[in-house]
């Protein structure tokens, strides 16, 4: 039920431990949160002992992502507003960005200072409209996520925190069991933005 989805939500947790982003330090967003990383992220934060913001751009999911562990809720909108300013507001003292595009721009320009930033998404678009100012002025560190090529020293140690310290009740609650036929219905959906929760094929 983890799969895929829950080492890249993991290694992004873990990249956000390594650059010493505390519980205390503040608030981390998770862009995209209704997704596959995403709600696993928001868990997963959630039993480390972190405040999680989730922006999604589905407002009928609060209370599922709330349930997950989620403190506070927000609209996407919420994230990129004012994002055309080189700098904006300081909110978060690290995000785990699942969409790319203007919404990590956005959350990169918000976080802290010395803050880190890591991102596994591009489905929002693969080009990052933003200056070097975050990155100078208030030493906010960027980490891509990649969870198909990364050293078995990573994966051993996420793995073995997730079966530890971060293992969460109500993985089942996250995931729909689906049928190889129904594998198109998730697709079109995936593609249009409009996927939940996590689907976890039976070949039975």
């Amino acid at each position: 039920m983890l799969g895929t989805a829950g080492l890249t939500a993991a290694l992004s947790v873990y990249e956000l431990e390594q650059g010493g982003v505390k519980p205390q330090d503040g608030p981390i967003l998770v862009t995209g949160a209704t997704g596959g990383v995403g709600s696993l992220a928001v868990a997963i934060l959630a039993k480390a002992g972190y405040q999680v913001t989730a922006a999604t751009g589905k407002a009928s999911e609060a209370d599922y992502l709330k349930s997950i562990g989620a403190t506070e809720v927000i609209e996407r909108a919420a994230v990129t507003e004012g994002s055309e300013r080189p700098m904006m507001k300081t909110l978060w003292a690290g995000v785990v960005d699942c969409v790319g595009g203007e919404m990590l721009a956005a959350a990169i320009k918000s976080t802290k200072y010395g803050g880190v930033v890591t991102c596994c998404g591009l489905v929002g678009s693969i080009d990052l409209p933003l200056n070097v100012f975050p990155f100078i002025l208030r030493g906010v560190r960027l980490i891509g996520i990649d969870s198909a090529a990364c050293p078995m020293s990573h994966r051993t140690a996420v793995w073995q925190k997730l079966a530890t310290e971060w293992k969460f009740g109500g993985l089942e609650s996250m995931v729909d069991e689906i049928g190889l036929d129904g594998l198109e219905e998730k697709f079109q959906s995936m593609l249009k933005g409009g996927l939940k929760r996590r689907g976890l094929v039976n070949l039975q």
